[in-house]
């Protein structure tokens, strides 16, 4: 009983070391969206600092860590937001995994680099982490024991690791469930977009949580030095063993994830000490079988998928504008190149280094089909490489001929890739690449042990083919062989790209739902990724432990598999020549900065850093250097036809009088154009027409776009106090992109918006909040991972205001404690709409408020805008249905294409302009012009272009539209 709980004890140390890092891990998760890889890095550096700080400028414990802990390590998590995450809020769910992969291969390096440069050029007395025998902690030093029981021992530095865990736990759990902040952090993270527009910072927000838990991150690193050493690999490694209680959590429950670390803890030393198994790395293990098991329950995606929704931004034409006989010419002269330097300038040294970084091509070109093709993020190509050299070796070992070990060795590969893939081919995005790190790490630490793979240590020999014409141990020749290979690998990449599977796969990456729709086996498709990137990997590893003479099992760990990633990513993940210079680089470049101290160091971070760069550039250097190149000859030609226009306006001006006579002959013989420009002119004449009342929004001359694609084409509209105005169009008439320049969710490429005279055209939304704009936007403005009442709280900040709003919707009373997202479509409506009855704000907002919703709710939606407009609230209703809108409307604008074609008074609206609004049907003059008073004939044709098809009609949620 003694050894168990012991063994217990232990494992809580350990495992509240994990309880932290995933606190940390959800909290940064749940409040911004990225999952944060590099807090193993911040750990690291935050622990370095420390013991450089006390060990070597005997900076006593206290003020040291106070300084580490509170103060680098928050002012690193600003930093990181400022300059990392928060452009990575809005990339892709890879970007965000490559960009904090590159921050937990950057920072270690750069601590470890910068002190090796203090101390070789500026002669600092700096202390190495290997002079140092033991590294101080938090508790005493030395530290003191306590026995509890019969022979259960605890020392102070374990008390402290589990005294930081439960603190870490209550603190976390008050701010995040309990302030102001940590409401603000959910409600950023569950729909940013709307957090914004109800008064929330989601800039504040973010960085509160990186400064939060980048502070937990040094805190553990300050803890975790003691026991472990300063050594980035342990420290990522602890951080890798601490996700299996984030997905145990869910992403979203920090007590949660607090809890599973400290079982994590427990789970790992009982069965280090019980599970007697003669595996070196089997305890590692454990962790990353419990995570791929989690995954696989936890980690697929159960609710309902629809739309056609683009992950990531497809691939941009390439700026080099080159045609394909320049690229073949630039390739072959590359080739040209390499042959010669090889032949004539390299020392051998020199030419089996680039050999090597031939064989690392290949590699890296695995990356380019799983990631540049498949838009997935693979952790595990270091494993793909390892199941294929192995294999050649073990083959080669036992006198097989070389040909028949590499195509083996592939072939292993791929059926690993395939095993790989198998069970994770229903998870994507985040789920998947932790899938594949959690099998990757199985594979370094269990089956990669195993000496009948590994043969101990010392590895297997893998010596060059003998080609027999040629001598392939001579490393020019083995380079000449790895051009050939490379060549053959790049065809086969290109091949795939351009082929029907290969755009299938690019279909998949775009929306598997399209997919799916459009008759494409997306597993199949997942799968097959999979299994050729497994096999280029293989291949490449083959290749590699060829260029080096033998593969032990510490070569290729999964760490170096990250730092492929990275490289890969800073020349191009989409383009093979990016693999290509990749794969040399990383081989050559060590050697060429050997006069930088630490230069391997200097290099991880080089590549750390442009893996950070994924964020603002997901096409890498080759396409940064290309539009570079493309916007100078742009910019040349630009000139060139200003002086040409310039040119021929000169020689316009002497043409004039020659031409003058024959302008005033077709001017005098056009007066059919005169009278079609008056009459257009009289039929939109009331769009710019003042309304009775003071004017609370004026909309001037406002364009908007998407990207290149313009949607809003100089649009005036004006609402005054009290005033409902029915913006009305169809689907796609740009409703929805009005309402999101006005409430501040899209910028305006040019014109104003006016609130109460005051310009507020540049104010972010959170910013017009105040300026008492509110916007209920289409799709329902409710955060559905919110309580009711913690909705209600982000407007509604006093408790007699939350009961006046379920006075005014007693339903949302009832169900005050229940998540936003569970209810009815009718019921999420007027949560909506609650706050801004109990504060009307001085303009509302409602895009498509009947979207969905059952006849009786509507009639309630409309009753609570009424009573709105009759408390001096500025109405603009956007509607693609007419009847209710006209019922409230006190005026009327038709938006046609992203041009208001016709406003007036409600009373001027029949049934022929509203044909002409929604299908385009021609209205003639006189109708145009027709007397003001009579009453419209609106429901017959309301009914007809007012109605959605596929609407629903029993009051639960419904997609939004396109518009």
């Amino acid at each position: 009983m003694t050894e168990f709980l012991s063994l217990v004890v232990a494992g809580l140390v350990s495992g509240a070391l994990y309880a932290i890092l995933a606190s940390g891990l959800t909290l940064t998760y749940q409040t911004s969206g990225v999952f944060n890889f590099g807090q193993g890095g911040v750990a690291f550096a935050t622990a370095y600092l420390f013991f450089q700080l006390n060990t070597g400028q005997d900076m006593p414990v206290v003020p040291a860590a106070l300084l580490c802990v509170g103060v680098f390590a928050p002012l690193l998590g600003w930093l990181l937001h400022r300059v990392l995450f928060n452009p990575l809020r809005e990339a892709s769910i890879a970007a965000r995994m490559v960009g904090t992969l590159g921050l937990l291969i950057a920072l270690p390096a750069f601590a470890l680099w910068v002190t090796a440069m203090l101390r070789e050029k500026a002669h600092w007395d700096l202390p190495a982490i290997e002079d140092v025998f033991l590294i101080p902690g938090l508790g005493p030093s030395p530290k003191e024991s306590f026995s509890l029981g019969d022979g259960l021992v605890i020392d102070t530095n374990q008390l402290a690791m589990l005294g930081a865990a439960i603190f870490a736990a209550l603190l976390l759990w008050w701010l995040v469930r309990h302030t102001r902040i940590g409401l603000e952090m959910r409600a950023s993270v569950s729909r940013p977009k709307i957090a914004a527009l109800r008064g929330v910072d989601p800039d504040r927000a973010s960085a509160v949580s990186w400064i939060l838990s980048c502070g937990l991150a040094g805190l553990v690193g300050v803890l975790l030095a003691p026991m472990f050493g300063l050594g980035s690999f342990t420290f990522n490694t602890m951080l890798f063993v601490s996700i299996p209680a984030v997905v145990l959590a869910r992403f979203a429950s920090i007590p949660v994830a607090m809890g599973g670390g400290l079982l994590l803890g427990v789970a790992q030393n009982l069965v280090a000490g019980y599970v007697d198994l003669d595996i070196t790395g089997f305890p590692t293990a454990v962790p990353f079988i419990i995570l791929f098991g989690l995954l696989i329950y936890f980690g697929a995606e159960r609710g309902r998928s629809a739309g056609a929704t683009l992950e990531e931004k497809p691939p941009a034409d390439d700026p080099t504008e080159a045609s394909p006989w320049a690229r073949r010419a630039l390739w072959a002269a590359v080739v040209a190149g390499l042959l010669a330097y090889t032949a004539f300038g390299a020392t051998d040294f020199w030419a089996g280094l680039l050999a090597q970084g031939l064989a690392t091509a290949i590699v890296l070109m695995s990356f380019t089909v799983v990631t540049g093709v498949g838009g997935m993020v693979s952790l595990a190509q270091a494993a793909f490489v390892l199941s294929g050299a192995f294999t050649a070796g073990i083959l080669i070992g036992h006198d097989v001929p070389f040909l028949l070990a590499l195509l083996a060795g592939t072939a292993v590969a791929a059926i690993t890739g395939l095993i790989v893939a198998l069970p994770a081919r229903r998870l994507g995005g985040l789920p998947l690449a932790l899938s594949t790190l959690a099998l990757a790490y199985i594979g370094q630490n269990l089956l990669f042990q195993i000496h009948d793979i590994s043969n101990g240590s010392s590895g297997w020999a893998v010596p060059a083919p003998d080609l027999g014409i040629v001598d392939t141990e001579n490393p020019r020749w083995l380079v000449v062989l790895m051009l050939v290979l490379v060549g053959l690998v790049l065809w086969l990449v290109h091949a795939l790209r351009t082929s029907s599977t290969g755009r299938a796969m690019l279909a998949v990456r775009s929306t598997e739902v399209g997919a799916r729709t459009s008759g494409i086996a997306v597993d199949r498709m997942k799968l097959l990724v999979f299994v050729i990137s497994a096999a280029i990997a293989g291949f490449g590893g083959v290749m590699l432990a060829t260029s080096r003479g033998r593969v032990t099992n510490t070569d290729y760990d999964v760490l170096l598999g990250l730092v492929w990633l990275a490289t890969t990513v800073t020349f191009s993940i989409r383009r093979p020549a990016g693999a290509v210079l990749a794969g040399l680089v990383s081989a050559l470049a060590p050697q060429a900065f050997e006069a930088v101290p630490a230069s391997s160091y200097f290099m991880q971070v080089l590549f750390g850093l442009g893996a950070i760069g994924l964020a603002r550039d997901p096409d890498g250097a080759l396409a940064a250097i290309g539009r570079s190149s493309q916007k100078r000859r742009r910019s040349r030609a630009a000139a060139g036809t200003a002086d040409v226009v310039a040119v021929s306006e000169v020689t316009a001006v002497s043409e004039v009088t020659a031409v003058s006579g024959v302008t005033a002959v077709s001017e005098a013989t056009a007066p059919s154009r005169a009278t079609a420009v008056s009459e257009t002119a009289a039929a939109v004449a009331d769009t710019t027409a003042e309304p009775a009342g003071p004017v609370v929004l004026r909309v001037q001359g406002v364009r908007a776009s998407y990207g290149e694609i313009e949607v809003l084409h100089g649009i005036d509209l004006t609402v005054a106090a009290g005033e409902a105005v029915a913006l009305l169009g169809g689907n796609g008439a740009g409703k929805s992109s009005l309402c999101a320049v006005i409430g501040g969710l899209l910028a305006p490429s040019a014109g104003t918006v006016m609130l109460a005279g005051t310009d507020v055209t540049r104010t972010p939304a959170q910013r017009r909040e105040r300026d008492s704009i509110y916007l209920a936007p289409e799709g329902r403005g409710i955060f559905p991972d919110l309580t009711v009442e913690e909705n209600l709280m982000l407007w509604l900040r006093q408790e007699d205001e939350r009961t006046a709003a379920y006075d005014a919707f007693p339903v949302l009373g009832e169900r005050r404690r229940q998540l936003a997202g569970a209810m009815s479509g009718g019921e999420q409506q007027m949560l909506t709409l609650a706050p801004a009855l109990v504060r009307p704000p001085r303009l509302l907002i409602a895009d498509e408020p009947s979207l969905g919703l059952a006849p009786l709710v509507i009639d309630q939606i409309y009753t609570a805008l009424r009573e709105l407009q009759g408390r001096g609230t500025a109405l603009l209703i956007a509607e693609e249905k007419t009847r209710d809108a006209l019922a409230l409307a006190d005026r009327v604008a038709f938006l046609t294409v992203g041009n208001i074609s016709w406003s007036g008074p409600v009373s001027a609206v029949d049934s022929d302009r509203l044909a002409s609004a929604y299908l385009g049907v021609a209205v003639e003059p006189a109708e145009v012009g027709a007397e003001p008073g009579t009453e419209p004939e609106t429901a017959p044709v309301a009914e007809k272009v007012g109605t959605r098809a596929g609407s629903r009609v029993d009051g639960g949620p419904s997609g939004p539209s396109n518009d």
